[in-house]
């Protein structure tokens, strides 16, 4: 149930934060005061559609491959709203050449897709493979360690972890690639027991690039661990408010042993709205990938 849930709030996380990715905190205030909902028919992003294609790539491949999730990414292109420019630009290399493996890229676009890998492994195999996911688009250290550090909080997340753990988790997990981004994410919680959650994202940032949005996650999910009130704190910074809500999201929402921590209304909008259909759908297939898996469990194996 706990990566269920950790599904559905990746995906409300997103269509929360759809409308007002882009805007300044100031500009949405002037609209709304506080963002406490949908403020129009939800839809998702590429934060969703990506996460779970690198699902269906690990399924059908049987195993994480840079080049199969990439093959896979390309294949849905149509599909996949609002690509990042770092995402764009690494298939645009893979499909001229499929042998491509970047070596750049600083965005949060391989830590936005991370939850699938914390939902597919157990925790001693999230490492590796968030590595090579991460390496489908993204190939520079800080973008790798920001992938790192979500996959670890989730799965720490879903396995009943507190909090504290999974912070710690996260920057354990960014340790591996970039000692710069752990520090930032300390810096960021720590700002947080100092200061409002505004005034530490103004230190922080919220914008596009990983030593930001990641960091942002971790001074969100310290300063709010309801998942409602995390979410909507997420959302209301504005700036890659899709991205941060989505993996806010997904690891509050991984902390929940039961449906109820989720309100009914926000599960409900994953079947309504301009794309909500597609939403449903990609959790259940995902779900049922998982559930089919031997990943986590071997003895499902048939050999």
């Amino acid at each position: 149930m706990r990566i269920l849930n950790s599904m559905y709030g990746q995906a409300v996380g997103d269509m929360l934060g759809e409308p007002l990715e882009g805007l300044t905190r100031k500009q949405i205030k002037a609209r709304w005061r506080t963002v406490t909902g949908f403020v129009r028919p939800p839809s998702i992003t590429d934060d969703t559609v990506m996460t779970h294609l690198v699902v269906r790539s690990v399924c059908e491949a049987h195993k994480v491959d840079r080049h199969h999730i990439a093959g896979v990414f390309l294949m849905y292109h149509a599909r996949i709203p609002r690509m990042g420019p770092t995402t764009a630009h690494a298939l645009s290399c893979f499909a001229d050449d499929p042998g491509f493996t970047p070596t750049a890229g600083t965005t949060d676009g391989a830590a936005m897709r991370a939850p699938a890998i914390a939902w597919l492994f157990p925790e001693e195999q999230v490492i590796p493979a968030t590595i090579e996911s991460s390496l489908a688009t993204h190939g520079a250290d800080v973008a790798i360690a920001g992938a790192c550090a979500i996959a670890c909080a989730v799965s720490s997340a879903i396995s009943g972890a507190g909090i504290e753990e999974i912070i710690q988790a996260g920057i354990e997990g960014a340790e591996h690639a970039s000692n710069n981004l752990a520090a930032r994410i300390r810096e960021s919680v720590g700002l947080t027991s100092e200061k409002a959650l505004e005034d530490a994202i103004d230190t922080v940032g919220c914008g596009i690039e990983t030593m930001e949005a990641v960091p942002a996650t971790f001074a969100v999910i310290a300063s709010e661990q309801d998942f409602r009130s995390g979410v909507l704190a997420a959302v209301n910074l504005g700036g890659d408010a899709d991205t941060i809500a989505s993996m806010v999201g997904a690891i509050l929402g991984g902390m929940m042993p039961g449906r109820c921590a989720i309100p009914g209304e926000w599960i409900d909008a994953c079947g309504k709205g301009n794309s909500a259909e597609d939403v449903e759908t990609l959790i259940r297939e995902s779900w049922r990938c998982i559930s089919e898996s031997t990943f986590r469990d071997p003895s499902k194996s048939r050999n």
